[in-house]
């Protein structure tokens, strides 16, 4: 443990190849005879998390889940809910490796998750639900729900997973809180929702995207005009023109990107 903090202390050793650098270290530290370091592991895990320092964050939550195994759980989760920066780190694999081990545990810990009255902790529940329930057949209920969450990270979080393979668990609920979505109060859940229908293209879901070109939030028209790309309708194209001459420079430029030439209906 000493040689670990000592190495992740310096800067030199976070260049490139980092991870092998450290590779040999953390096999050593985690193996079940290391579990007796449980408390000071998740101390210094915590630790890293608040320092926002992801690359020690990802070796503590390894060294912790090999060392812990299902008892490793509670504190990788807590490091997810305050650590959700997706940086593409290996915190969320190291979880998810938990998942597939120790089934039981892992789906009582993330339905406590659910309930919780932590909005941050609550969204860690419903990404724990729709990894451990991949296609969405026995827990879609309980995410769809939550698209009516009070805190709008929680919907917009919502809006997005309905538009992964969780949402075939029920597509047409799925869709009808899509569509529900671009009308949501909060711009951060329209911009997920009109993303979300981005491989929607049914006519009804063309009107939708159309009259979020004309949202009040530039996130939104820029995800509109994104999602609005390949469509065939002439309103759509007429949508996208318009959105080429917006007073954002950002939803100017997706529209100039998105416009093509409309592609012929089979």
């Amino acid at each position: 443990m000493s040689e670990l903090d000592a190495r992740l202390a310096m800067d030199v050793e976070r260049g490139p190849g980092a991870r092998r650098r450290f590779e040999r270290l953390v096999e050593q530290l985690r193996t079940p005879a290391a579990a007796f370091l449980q408390p000071e592991l998740e101390l210094r895990l915590a630790g890293y998390v608040d320092a926002d320092d992801s690359f020690a964050r990802d070796q503590l939550a390894h060294i912790l889940a090999g060392a812990c195994g299902e008892e490793a759980l509670p504190a990788l989760l807590r490091a997810l809910v305050r650590d959700r920066n997706d940086d593409g780190g290996t915190l969320q694999l190291d979880v998810m490796d938990l998942f597939d081990a120790w089934p039981e545990t892992s789906l009582r810990l993330v339905l406590d998750c659910v309930a919780s009255d932590d909005p941050g902790t609550r969204l860690v529940g419903l990404w724990g639900l729709s990894i451990i329930d991949f296609g969405g057949t026995k827990y879609f209920g309980m995410i769809a729900d939550a698209a009516s969450d009070p805190e709008p990270r929680v919907r917009a979080d919502v809006m997005s997973t309905l538009s992964t393979i969780f949402g075939t668990g029920n597509p047409s609920r799925a869709l009808a809180i899509l569509i529900a979505g671009t009308d949501d109060a909060a711009p951060e859940v329209r911009s997920a929702a009109v993303a979300a229908l981005h491989s929607q293209h049914a006519d009804m879901v063309t009107d939708v995207l159309v009259a979020r070109a004309d949202d009040v939030a530039p996130e939104v028209r820029y995800q509109a005009a994104w999602s609005l790309a390949r469509r065939p309708a002439s309103e759509a194209r007429a949508a996208l023109e318009r959105l080429t001459t917006d007073q954002d420079a950002n939803v100017c430029d997706a529209a100039r990107q998105a416009l093509g030439p409309p592609t012929s209906s089979l």
